[in-house]
């Protein structure tokens, strides 16, 4: 595994329960600000330094401002993320603590948010660090290097299905392109499947490719009301259908919507079976595993676990178990517990 590489971990009890031979799970939630958006704003803000800017701004549901911040605050540089409906509580109060401004959009719709995200960037002189490739192409080029630490850390032996969350698209489209990178340099011959999983409240890439919709057809039709636990993927438009809409069409993969129920079973299934707490997004991509499963050639698949659920704990309230309140000694201890001694 390359330095600065995330881990990619074996799942075997998770893959037991689901059927597969094998199942990876490449873990972003080890990136510095906790998600995969740290890849790709790292490359944006790059940019945005070497033209001169001295202030970025974001259109975000958490993650992409987390990293704004941070990244602008490590910069010198200022930082202004427009937050919209979806938004959780917990990204909030993570990306104003590296200094940025915060501004809370009151609309559902993040193509709402991104027009006047972008009015601001062209009136003030601000960089636009969204991470969706229509407005930002330099962003995107982070999330290719997903799949080429795919290739190193399974030794070119890469599994037969990618299963990603999807919101705008960027991060399954950005892994196809970076599975294209390695088949043109000769290095491998055939792409895995991609799959993208997405929430029953919003589903856009499900429809568009139920209805083998075009992609400039589907930035006509924005998802209406768009509503789930997983925020980080509500997005009411692909953002990035140029890339992710081919990327399952032409690996003949898969769309999914999932339900908030199932987002959280899952989410508190992977945490309790190989220890890894993630957000409600990264969960609805588990979910989805289970309607992989009957695909054939899904014997070994790797999911990406996007982002920490360490931002969203407020989701799991009523879901876990509560502490349980003892006297300090052992008969009470061994009682609770159903120990005898």
């Amino acid at each position: 595994m390359g330095e600065g590489a995330t881990r990619l971990i074996d799942a075997p009890r998770l893959a037991a329960r689901l059927g597969m031979r094998q199942l990876l799970l490449k873990n972003e939630t080890s990136n510095p600000t906790g998600s995969f958006k740290d890849r790709q704003v790292s490359v944006g803000i790059s940019h945005a330094r070497e033209l001169g800017h001295e202030t970025v701004a974001v259109v975000s549901s958490g993650n992409v401002a987390c990293a704004a911040a941070a990244y602008a605050a490590r910069s010198g540089m200022k930082a202004v993320l427009f937050m919209h409906g979806m938004a959780g509580g917990g990204k909030i109060a993570q990306a104003a603590s590296y200094g940025a401004k915060v501004v809370k959009v009151d609309s559902p719709s993040a193509r709402t948010v991104f027009d006047l995200c972008i009015e601001a960037c062209d009136a003030f002189g601000w960089y636009h660090l969204s991470t969706a490739g229509m407005h930002e192409p330099y962003n995107v080029e982070g999330a290719k290097t997903i799949a080429y630490e795919l290739f190193q850390q399974t030794c070119g032996d890469l599994p037969d299905w990618i299963v990603a969350p999807v919101g705008g698209g960027g991060l399954l489209g950005g892994i196809w392109r970076g599975l294209l990178d390695l088949k043109r340099l000769g290095l491998i011959e055939t792409l895995p499947r991609l799959a993208g999983a997405q929430a029953v409240g919003c589903a856009p890439l499900k429809d568009a490719i139920a209805h083998s919709t075009p992609f400039l057809e589907t930035l006509q039709h924005p998802w209406p009301n768009p509503h789930s636990v997983a925020g980080g993927i509500a997005d009411d438009i692909l953002f990035d259908g140029h890339t992710v809409l081919p990327a399952i069409r032409t690996t003949q993969g898969a769309a999914f919507a999932v339900t908030d129920e199932e987002i959280l079973d899952a989410e508190t299934e992977l945490a309790s079976t190989e220890g890894i707490l993630c957000e409600p997004s990264s969960a609805a991509a588990i979910a989805a595993l289970k309607h992989l499963r009957p695909e054939s050639g899904s014997n070994r698949v790797c999911c990406i676990v996007t982002g920490t659920g360490i931002k969203d704990l407020e989701v799991l309230r009523g879901r876990v178990n509560e502490p349980i309140q003892i006297a300090p000694n052992l008969p009470d201890l061994a009682k609770v517990l159903g120990e005898s001694l």
